[in-house]
């Protein structure tokens, strides 16, 4: 039996709900082959909306996923581009890769098997190319693919190529995006300022997107979806949003252990449920927390528990830390993508990592 509240994988179908103004905005998007960037917190659910959208698509678009979360090189850049381009259609593998054949001029691609659900996938031959080889080829091929049907090209964490230091990827793919026609490119990422400073004014990709930041459910279509399985009180979902900050991934983690434990609902038991959550990722978050020197740790203390306002006087008293001290470990924070900032404000985006240290800071 499969809860229907799914936390830990990507909710497709039935199980996807609340977010019908969001694949308006999309559609709206695409039909016209403009590009779009979104962003937001990690745990709101970005991959579950495009990956969704693209379903709804794919009939009439040729639809391309890239996830560059784990890229250590324009190679690995180029290499993702590619292998989402291999195995965009579900169709017979010898005439998908007679097809890819004929579509590059020089990378090659050859069937493989997924070890763990033994699926038969196309892969992508470049170990004698240069990236600029793939990156031509890549394109060459979709501009051949985009003269017979729409496409949409959705690159997930998109500011992973800020990592890239030996080539400035976004003016070469300014030049790709240019030069479209009948191609949507939808960038996605978690990292809001340094994803938006990819767009800025003089940046290459500047006014290249719309931007769009992807906000919390609404708690009327958490409720709305919820009451189709659980007894539960909007109050109860008011409170459980609360809870989670409006973290999708955390409020559905919460929805699922209410399903599967089957009690009358209260908020003793919401409170239990968000424990037990807590409890599981302790020796995770300490293992962690171990890693930071004396310093980090007390800037990550004070951020748990105050957020706003962090270097007043009397914040630094209570904490016993110097202003200058405070400031260099928060940069390091920051370096160390434990923490996030918007406008004054300092934050601590995962927000089971932010519960756990504000319970430390107790």
């Amino acid at each position: 039996m499969r809860s229907p509240f799914l936390y830990d994988n990507i909710a497709k179908g039935k199980n996807f709900f609340g977010r019908g103004e969001e694949i308006q905005f999309l559609d709206k998007i695409v039909s016209y082959s403009n590009n779009a960037l979104i962003y937001s917190k990690r745990r709101m659910g970005k991959t579950a909306l495009i990956e969704n959208f693209l379903d709804l698509k794919k009939k009439d678009f040729i639809c391309l996923y890239a996830d560059i979360f784990d890229i250590a090189s324009k190679e690995d850049f180029a290499k993702t581009l590619l292998k989402a381009l291999s195995n965009y259609q579900k169709s017979d593998i010898k005439i998908a890769i007679k097809k890819l054949t004929n579509l590059f001029k020089r990378v090659r691609v050859e069937p493989t098997i997924d070890p763990n659900t033994l699926e038969y996938s196309i892969k992508p031959i470049v170990i004698t190319l240069s990236f600029e080889e793939m990156m031509d080829d890549f394109f060459g091929a979709v501009k051949s693919l985009s003269q017979n049907k729409k496409m949409i090209i959705a690159i997930d964490e998109f500011q992973q190529i800020t990592t890239i230091k030996d080539t400035k990827i976004d003016a070469m793919l300014r030049k790709y995006i240019q030069e479209r026609e009948n191609i949507s490119y939808l960038f996605l990422g978690s990292k809001r300022h340094t994803l938006t400073s990819l767009f800025s004014y003089k940046a290459p990709l500047y006014e290249m997107a719309t931007h769009f930041e992807l906000k919390a459910l609404k708690i009327e279509d958490i409720f709305s979806y919820s009451k189709k399985y659980l007894n539960i009180a909007k109050d109860d979902i008011e409170y459980i949003f609360s809870l989670s900050d409006g973290e999708t991934k955390l409020v559905l983690h919460i929805l699922h252990l209410l399903y599967i434990q089957k009690e009358k609902i209260t908020k003793t038991l919401i409170d239990s449920a968000l424990n037990e959550i807590l409890n599981s990722k302790d020796a995770t978050f300490r293992m962690l927390f171990d890693t930071l020197n004396n310093n980090q740790k007390i800037a990550l203390k004070i951020i748990g528990k105050y957020k706003h306002k962090i270097f007043t006087s009397e914040v630094l008293n209570e904490y016993n830390i110097k202003k200058q001290t405070l400031q260099s470990a928060v940069e390091s924070l920051l370096k160390k993508e434990l923490i996030d900032k918007e406008n004054s404000d300092y934050f601590i985006p995962d927000r089971s990592f932010e519960l756990w240290c504000q319970n430390m800071a107790l």
